[in-house]
């Protein structure tokens, strides 16, 4: 029997092979959560890695709307999950963001923590090619980059690693799909180690394995890292100087400008969305962090409960954070 909280897969050409029985977090005790002493002694509770996961998605649900548009031409906010927008998605349904942070939480189970390049392409082949891991049952919303990346997969499979090197394809696809890789990690070292691989399936610029390795270092503690100062924006840089292009400087300086200009996971994300631009991609990456400083407990309910399929990403994300721990006992710092 299918939970009432999980919608039913959607039909076309794919499936979305995630969608399972599992509880809501309104089933959650407090034994689910770790305590003050136990957040002590490791890295990431199951709080903020289930807020990770969850505010990649949300952030890109929200952003879904906005996609494309010029902020200059919005008068109000939005505030909520909107149907519509280039995608013509329903509301809380998400894009390309999402679905490829499923592909690699699913290899990485199917692998047992371990990065298994070959298995992630074929996870990313699959929902390219038939809409697997998609909100909708069909692929959408793929960059150039990563779309040239596969096709170039598929043409010839004994070198998973098919990312771009040169500057012009300096993307931020390979950021908006991090947080996997972050809560399956047992150490900082393998969690730079596996974000830059699968930041090298799609995209090998110098400068997105430089901002991947920053991002994934970032999430792994939670907070922005002094040594990396000079990458972000100054908090007080006026809005209308922040780019929201798909170029992943620009993503990571936005998102970081956003969090430091609020205090709440709504606040950010809502901030973020609404710079217009990329801004399902905005919303992935500023959820992905402002999830893991507040937590799951910091995400209002009308955003998990508007999300497509929050149930079954909620499970993928507990499932890799005890993944991590069955493999290697504690986190290390």
């Amino acid at each position: 029997m299918k939970s009432a909280g999980i919608p039913d897969p959607p039909t076309g050409s794919g499936t979305c092979l995630f969608l399972l029985y599992i509880p809501s977090r309104n089933l959650m005790t407090a034994a689910t959560l770790a305590s003050p002493q136990q957040r002590s002694e490791k890295i990431m509770s199951h709080n903020e890695a289930l807020g990770m996961i969850e505010g990649l998605a949300i952030g890109d649900a929200l952003g879904a709307y906005l996609e494309f548009s010029d902020r200059r031409e919005h008068s109000e906010y939005v505030r909520e999950y909107k149907e519509g927008g280039p995608h013509q998605l329903k509301a809380g349904y998400w894009t390309d963001d999402t679905s490829m942070a499923i592909a690699i939480a699913d290899a990485l189970q199917l692998a047992k923590g371990e990065f298994d390049a070959h298995i992630v392409m074929q996870n990313f082949c699959d929902w390219f090619t038939g809409g697997a891991f998609s909100s909708t049952g069909a692929c959408f919303d793929i960059g150039m980059t990563c779309q040239a990346a596969l096709q170039k997969y598929m043409k010839d499979k004994s070198n998973p690693y098919c990312g771009g090197t040169d500057e012009y394809s300096s993307g931020n696809g390979a950021i908006m799909r991090m947080a996997p890789v972050v809560i399956a990690a047992a150490s900082e070292k393998e969690c730079v180690d596996h974000a830059l691989k699968q930041t090298k399936l799609t995209h090998g610029s110098a400068e997105c394995l430089l901002f991947s390795e920053v991002f994934a270092r970032e999430l792994w503690w939670g907070k922005a890292l002094p040594e990396y100062d000079e990458l972000r924006l100054d908090r007080k840089t006026p809005r209308e100087e922040i780019k929201s292009s798909g170029y992943v400087r620009h993503t990571y300086e936005a998102a970081w400008w956003c969090i430091q200009n609020t205090s709440s996971f709504e606040e950010a994300v809502i901030e973020a969305v609404n710079l217009g631009g990329d801004a399902d991609t905005i919303g992935a990456v500023t959820g992905q962090i402002a999830g893991r400083i507040y937590g799951e407990t910091g995400i209002p309910d009308w955003m998990y409960e508007g999300l497509y399929a929050a149930d079954a990403i909620r499970h993928l994300a507990q499932d890799l954070h005890d993944l991590s721990f069955a493999r290697h006992g504690q986190r290390a710092r």
